[in-house]
């Protein structure tokens, strides 16, 4: 809670200053008015803050998330009330931005609030389905257990956040390092072997005059294209910021040639693990699916899953519009099928969760293996091009010079 320091005057004159934790500054002058006190000055106190507590990078990741669930679970399992359990485990926490949240929560805690109304006042910090697990907990008596069970999921989401970066890291690394190396070659090699080809007086191979002009363009002009890839970078990140962009580049991923099918896999293992870990603790269907929507990661999936709980809450059960989205393999709408009928849906969804879960373990392996050799080809036939556009005049030269 931030801290204000007051400057206040008495009845009888005197000057009065203190510092006092509140939510506003117009909390502060209340809090002066009551004690019947003149307010002169109030200003918030500033403290400094580490860089990784401030903007962009003041971020709680799933593993740090994990692992606080899990150790949440176990001090509490082992009789601990709760404000000491929040307090040891903010001494104990590595993550400084989750330490200096906990601190806040526990003295929410501290003045009577409930621990899931604690946390949704950091629900940027929180993920929504930690906080509504644990307020579904509280009303149970069952915390403990409501967080053994988020320990587990976030822990498989962490690793599957893993398989997905360790899928896609080698390829960018690789097109970046291509890029790079062609672009050292034509403003940096080529140019040393022109003057060579011009001296020699040669007619030149259509390739190398390729080269050469590719070369010359990029010296001339290299600033101006380096910029025009900053502008198109900024503007697609300008119209990926937007709902509509964001939308139909999100429907576009799942339309991609392999990429698609992957993107798919991945959505279908999110969304049945976690509307099955909800519906478990006893979440309503509509609660459940809203929460299900913001994990997922895809804003087309997201306006899905909020159009199948528009069609729940008006009594349509959830197989038909499920099915109706298109979003999910026939796998996830016959398992929801079955759920339904049988009203066993929790654990229809935590088996069709496992099963996707493997898919999706499976389906990196096989994209790394096609990435793979597809990126080296194409990087090998780049660096191959520009070799044998200098190789051919070279050759040319030393037969003329042969005769």
């Amino acid at each position: 809670m931030p801290k204000f320091q007051y400057k206040a005057q008495n009845m009888s004159g005197k000057i009065i200053e203190g510092v006092y934790d509140a939510p506003n500054q117009q909390a502060v002058v209340d809090m002066i008015r009551q004690k019947s006190f003149y307010h002169l000055e109030v200003k918030e106190i500033i403290e400094g803050k580490d860089i990784k507590e401030i903007g962009i990078l003041a971020k709680i990741g799933v593993k740090d998330i994990a692992i606080f669930c899990r150790q949440f679970s176990s001090i509490l399992k082992a009789g601990v009330p709760l404000i000491q359990c929040l307090n040891m485990l903010g001494e104990q926490i590595e993550n400084k931005v989750l330490r200096t949240v906990l601190k806040s929560v526990s003295e929410e805690v501290q003045k009577g609030s409930s621990l899931s109304q604690a946390m949704s006042l950091h629900e940027n910090k929180f993920p929504p389905l930690l906080i509504n697990m644990i307020a579904a907990g509280e009303l149970s008596g069952t915390l403990d257990n409501s967080l053994e069970v988020m320990s587990e999921h976030f822990e498989k989401d962490h690793k599957l956040q893993q398989k997905i970066k360790s899928a896609m890291i080698y390829p960018i690394v690789l097109c970046i390092v291509t890029v790079c190396v062609v672009w050292l070659l034509l403003v940096k090699v080529v140019p040393t072997f022109i003057g060579m080809f011009e001296s020699a007086g040669a007619e030149l191979p259509t390739p190398t005059k390729i080269l050469i002009g590719m070369s010359e363009f990029l010296q001339k002009n290299g600033l101006l294209v380096f910029g025009c890839i900053v502008v198109v970078a900024i503007l697609i990140k300008l119209y990926l910021s937007g709902e509509e962009g964001q939308l139909a580049f999100h429907k576009w991923l799942l339309t991609m040639p392999v990429m698609g099918s992957f993107q798919t896999k991945t959505i279908a293992a999110r969304f049945s693990r976690t509307l099955a870990t909800l519906m478990t603790t006893g979440v309503s269907i509509t609660d459940a699916l809203k929460i299900t929507g913001r994990v997922l990661g895809n804003t087309y999936a997201k306006a899905c899953i909020k159009e199948v709980e528009e069609q729940v809450k008006q009594g349509k059960g959830l197989y038909v519009p499920i099915k109706a989205t298109g979003l999910f393999p026939p796998m996830i709408e016959n398992m929801v099928m079955l759920g339904e009928e049988s009203g066993t849906l929790d654990s229809m969804l935590k088996k069709a969760a496992d099963f996707f879960e493997d898919e999706v373990d499976r389906a990196v392996q096989n994209l790394t293996a096609m990435m793979e050799p597809a990126i080296i080809v194409v990087l090998g036939g780049v660096v191959g091009f520009i070799v044998m556009s200098i190789a051919l005049p070279m050759f040319d030269m030393m037969n003329l010079a042969g005769q």
